[in-house]
């Protein structure tokens, strides 16, 4: 039986209260119908582009927008059919906590991964569990990354993992943090384990009442800073799976998690009050736009252009709504046009 070895630290504690003070701010929120499925859409795309992205997908915010919603193509195929599954299986949410009883379980799991990788997997990519060994090699050096358990040991391990999450008499947050960890450290797929583990925690979270009226894109935090991300999951241990993380002490992963669900969620709420008090309703690239704007001197419309993947024009639309709204001032015209922070 899974027993994780953790403890809640005080700065752990500090966050929950937080993150707590933040959950029920978002809940009594008046949002109208319209705006509210507006944004729930966004979050949707943003989800998927955010949990693709860390895997390396290559379309932008934009082009999975225009994948998923208007049938767009750009050339890349195996992306655009990573996200059109993973926008899928997002939207079949509901229906797998109707068919599943509030339950994880191995079934789910496998359904959930077949979903993932339906016709985006290479051909010598096994359905099921894996039955090999699959180390992780860093692409660039060769350097050996993690050895994984041995595939025998995978089936236990998972059923072990959901009868844990199943009756595990923690906080929701954490309980999806640890499952989120442990599932990828199991690695029990050969491809397709960092998508299948971020549903799954989505998943345990919406079941235990903590979906954020499904306007809250969490994958956000680990895509902007992959390197700590990856860092949080593998910590100090050894690349080999039975030389400590097998044990995993989850203290400080449950920093790292409940934090990053506590940024985002601030931000969704900056958005919505933005709405709610100047009919603002910014999109991902302008919010992030304006963070950038934080510790830069100012922005051009190219340069915004690169940044996100989009048109001139679209980015020049985005940068002179910020100007409208009064989130920036301009300088300039034509190519030499400046945005700045106002």
């Amino acid at each position: 039986m899974f027993e994780p070895k953790y403890i809640i630290s005080d700065q752990t504690t500090l966050t929950l209260s937080a993150l707590e003070r933040l959950t029920a701010s978002l809940s009594l929120l008046s949002i109208p119908v319209q705006v509210l499925d507006h944004i729930q859409k966004q979050c949707l795309v943003a989800l998927t582009h955010f949990s693709t992205r860390i895997e390396g997908n290559r379309l932008s915010m934009e082009q999975v927008s225009g994948v998923v919603e208007r049938h767009q193509s750009y050339g890349l195929p195996r992306d655009e059919k990573e996200v059109k599954n993973y926008f899928r299986l997002l939207q079949k949410t509901p229906e797998l906590i109707r068919q599943h009883g509030k339950k994880i379980d191995e079934g789910l799991v496998l359904k959930c991964h077949s979903r993932i990788l339906d016709q985006a997997a290479s051909e010598n990519v096994p359905a099921g569990f894996r039955n090999m060994q699959n180390a992780i090699y860093d692409s660039t050096t060769g350097k050996l990354v993690y050895l994984p358990p041995e595939p025998q040991e995978v089936p236990s391990l998972v059923g072990d993992l959901c009868q844990w999450a199943n009756t595990a008499k923690v906080h929701p947050v954490i309980l999806a943090g640890i499952f989120h960890s442990q599932f990828v450290t199991v690695h029990p797929f050969v491809d397709g384990n960092g998508r299948t583990a971020r549903f799954l925690s989505l998943y345990l979270l919406q079941i235990k009442g903590y979906d954020w009226r499904q306007i809250v894109p969490i994958d956000r935090y680990y895509a902007d800073d992959r390197a700590s991300y990856y860092e949080g999951l593998q910590q100090d241990y050894s690349h080999n799976y039975y030389e400590g993380r097998n044990e995993t002490d989850f203290t400080k992963w449950i920093e790292y998690y409940v934090n990053g669900i506590r940024s985002v969620l601030e931000g969704t709420l900056n958005q919505v009050e933005l709405f709610r008090t100047r009919n603002i309703l910014q999109n991902n690239r302008q919010s992030k736009i304006l963070e950038y704007l934080k510790k830069n001197k100012y922005v051009t419309a190219s340069h915004y252009s690169r940044r996100f993947g989009i048109s001139i024009r679209m980015a020049t639309r985005d940068l002179r709504q910020l100007v409208d709204w009064n989130r920036l001032t301009v300088i300039g015209k034509g190519r030499a046009t400046r945005y700045f922070v106002k």
